[in-house]
């Protein structure tokens, strides 16, 4: 198996060759496999380019890119591997820091679970054996940490512990399907779409600890621009995935229907039947059997704006939820009175959800509102299943 170690370097001199010693001290422990190291050098003008040139003379397994100008973590990464899986013919990739961040006694580690058959193995700081450094100060500590625990609250059943790890390997077959979706990215976001776009492939995912070293010479390169937009793509892309299950689009479908829902009850019943009583309706009336408050104006101002809000709903859910169902013509006119017959429960479910919550709490502007609300959520998990069973009939 060909393997190459990529490595993008800016302003590296002092680093580089002492990262090469390293690797190459490891190779030693790896049998029957080629191992190489591409750097991709993003025309730095301390010199290391010529360090790795100088190196090359000795070292033929050392590979030189030289980009005419520096474009960026994500854009050096993404030319190294094309690089290394077309023109080099590597069967496996390793990203690697230059700084010697990235403790290189690893490899041998994801060089096992390639033999094994795993096709992407990611290191891990925050699993038992791994580990971030101790001179880190606080600032430094608390973005590692708890930007890694947010990206692990959002994606809670993936199993993978650092999400903002860079340091990883992957098969060709891997990159080929997470490439295009990837190399827009940079810096941490980079990172995370890197250990997330696998997930979405449906690759399973092992991680070897190790611990993070603090580089020797040199700065740390990440702007805080890349910290902003890494969080904007963990969060968009999770909306994204949460809209790409049935349930959710529903859940917006019901959204949209409750909004208009709230908008017609706010704008014209209310003023219309509520306070201005135009069907001369009691304000409130004594139900004799069970001796409860309830609010007749209401209810019918209730109704009617239900009834707004679920046409409005099932039209985003014909054309949207169960777009692959999609009802037209005769059928979508069914499909209408068919869905009245199923939401008349969850429009029950809602009355009285309102009734019950008005006649324990009293009734205000606000609490109308908050009643509707309580009972449109109620509703929403009767419609989803009956939805699935009789309209946009889905078979298991």
């Amino acid at each position: 198996m060909k393997i190459v170690v990529v490595i993008p370097a800016y302003n590296e001199a002092k680093n580089i060759e002492n990262t090469v010693n390293s690797l190459n001290s490891v190779f030693k422990k790896i049998k029957g496999h080629q191992l190489h190291i591409l750097i991709t050098d993003g025309n730095s003008p301390d010199g290391t380019a010529d360090v790795v040139r100088r190196i090359m003379q000795k070292d033929t397994d050392v590979h030189l890119i030289n980009e005419k100008k520096k474009a960026g973590l994500g854009a050096a990464y993404i030319g190294a591997m094309d690089y290394a899986f077309d023109s080099m013919k590597a069967d496996a990739v390793v990203s690697f820091d230059a700084d010697l961040s990235h403790d290189p006694e690893i490899i041998p580690d994801f060089v096992k679970n390639l033999e094994n058959g795993v096709q992407y193995i990611c290191g891990t700081r925050y699993r038992k054996g791994g580990g971030i450094p101790d001179e880190w100060g606080l600032h430094r500590k608390f973005l590692s940490y708890f930007g890694n625990l947010f990206v692990r609250v959002l994606y809670f059943k993936s199993g993978l512990s650092d999400f903002t790890s860079g340091y990883k390997c992957f098969t060709r077959e891997v990159y080929k399907k997470i490439r295009d979706k990837v190399k827009i990215h940079s810096g941490y976001t980079f990172a995370i779409s890197g250990n997330l776009e696998p997930l979405r492939a449906g690759y399973k995912i092992v991680e070897v600890p190790y611990k993070f070293k603090e580089r020797v010479y040199g700065q740390s390169k990440m702007p805080s621009a890349y910290i902003i937009g890494a969080f904007k793509f963990v969060v968009s892309g999770r909306i994204e995935d949460f809209l790409k299950i049935r349930f959710a689009r529903v859940f917006a479908a019901g959204g949209v229907g409750g909004v208009f829902q709230f908008l017609s009850y706010g704008l014209i019943f209310l003023p219309l039947i509520e306070n201005a009583n135009i069907i001369n309706l009691p304000s409130v009336s004594i139900l004799p059997v069970v001796d409860k408050v309830f609010y007749p104006r209401f209810l019918v101002s209730q109704l009617l704006s239900i009834e707004i809000g679920l046409t409005l709903s099932f039209l985003v859910n014909n054309f949207w939820s169960f777009g692959d169902k999609k009802l037209k013509g005769l059928p979508l006119a069914r499909g209408y009175v068919k869905n009245h017959g199923i939401v008349a429960g969850a429009i029950v479910i809602q009355l009285i959800t309102a009734q019950f919550l008005a006649s324990l709490f009293g009734i205000n502007l606000v609490l109308k509102y908050l009643y509707q609300t309580i009972g449109i959520l109620l509703g929403l998990i009767w419609n989803f299943y009956f939805y699935k069973k009789i309209i946009w009939k889905i078979k298991k």
